[in-house]
């Protein structure tokens, strides 16, 4: 029995492995561009790039649009702004995009830029989602603007001591989380109100750039430095901080992190490199790049992670670690199935010896 839950668990992990690995890294050339920031939307099967003319100083800006299930560019729309952060709204599927100080819309239902909200101010980052609040959170120096993007009024406002960057927005607990620069910290704010409720001390500079497991709670940011650090939504405190690289002439420019598997991929400079690490901080994959990535996105669908890098947007396999988690658990599970029938089995056999002997039953007549 146990050797054939055994076997019964190879079969599972063989057919669990993605059978087609071996044609990762696709490569997506959306024409003589320089892609930047890059948002998948998993739900509707789209991904969404900007990008500028790929040459300096830039001739113009793009914005384009992938399938998932193809890889292929579907629509390239020119951009009135420059390419700068985006940020997707889940509900309506539509794709916020900064450009200095302007943001564009992109309207998903009819395929085009629906209007602009102009904030008159340089937009650093940008955080959006609908179930915690219908605004659109921006930093801009020493500012976190909270914008009505149908008016494009800014409706709340907080000011802090010094400039803000990397921002994220966490639908567990409604809270704002924002990086102050350049003396490390983390400031928390209520997102309905922008009221502060507290900070979160880092041992160095600075939270650039988020990603967020609002699965576990984990907030993860790069710092421009070797340097990574984690930090817990629940309980608003510093976790650890990890070196994506033994070598601190290295900085982190790019984070994105998988709420299926839990895996943080950064990206890593000089050179074209990715680095998947595990929670607790130790590399189990990398991945190498063309050139210096700008900017991360996993499609949480497709199990596919989106790197943009000098002239085209590279797609590597996100699924190989969850696909052998997956294995593990259906196997040891078979194999405690089959563990539990012998158990039963045997306990059925023993207890109808046991109740053979308390009868006085000696078997059946023998024949003379």
């Amino acid at each position: 029995m146990k050797s054939k839950a055994l076997s019964l668990f190879l079969v599972i992990l063989f057919l669990a492995q993605p059978a087609n690995a071996s044609t990762y890294p696709l490569t997506i050339t959306p024409g003589r561009s320089w892609p930047m920031s890059i948002v998948a939307d998993s739900a509707r099967g789209l991904v969404y790039f900007d990008a500028t003319s790929g040459e300096y100083p830039p001739t113009g800006f793009s914005f384009g649009v992938i399938n998932a299930s193809t890889h292929q560019v579907v629509k390239v729309l020119p951009l009135d702004v420059n390419s700068g952060a985006m940020a997707l709204d889940q509900e309506n599927g539509n794709v916020f995009v900064a450009g200095n100080t302007t943001i564009a819309v992109f309207d998903e239902a009819n395929q085009t830029f629906a209007s602009q909200i102009d904030v008159g101010k340089p937009v650093l980052s940008m955080a959006y989602d609908s179930s915690v609040s219908t605004d659109l959170f921006i930093t801009s120096g020493p500012h976190v603007y909270a914008i009505d993007p149908q008016t494009g009024e800014v409706v709340r406002n907080a000011t802090f001591a010094n400039s803000v960057d990397g921002i994220a927005l966490d639908s567990s607990n409604g809270r704002l989380y924002v990086g102050q620069y350049p003396q490390g910290g983390i400031s928390v704010l209520e997102a309905v109100s922008l009221t502060p409720v507290g900070s979160i001390g880092l041992p160095g500079c600075c939270a650039l750039q988020f990603a967020l497991d609002d699965r576990t709670q984990m907030l993860y940011a790069v710092t421009g430095t070797n340097d990574v650090y984690a930090v817990n939504t629940g309980t608003d405190s510093f976790v650890k901080s990890f070196q994506v690289t033994p070598s601190d002439q290295n900085s982190t420019n790019a984070i994105a992190v998988d709420n299926m598997t839990g895996g943080v991929y950064v990206a890593s400079s000089p050179g074209g490199s990715i680095l998947e690490m595990d929670t607790a901080g130790d590399v189990v994959q990398h991945y190498q790049v063309q050139s210096q990535v700008a900017a991360l996105a996993i499609d949480t669908k497709t199990q596919e992670l989106y790197a943009t890098n000098y002239h085209s947007i590279a797609v590597y396999d996100a699924s190989r670690s969850r696909t052998f988690l997956v294995a593990i658990f259906i196997g040891v599970a078979v194999v405690a199935v089959g563990v539990i029938f012998v158990y039963l089995f045997i306990r059925r056999r023993e207890e109808r010896e046991r109740m053979k002997v308390q009868s006085g039953w000696a078997g059946p007549p023998q024949a003379e």
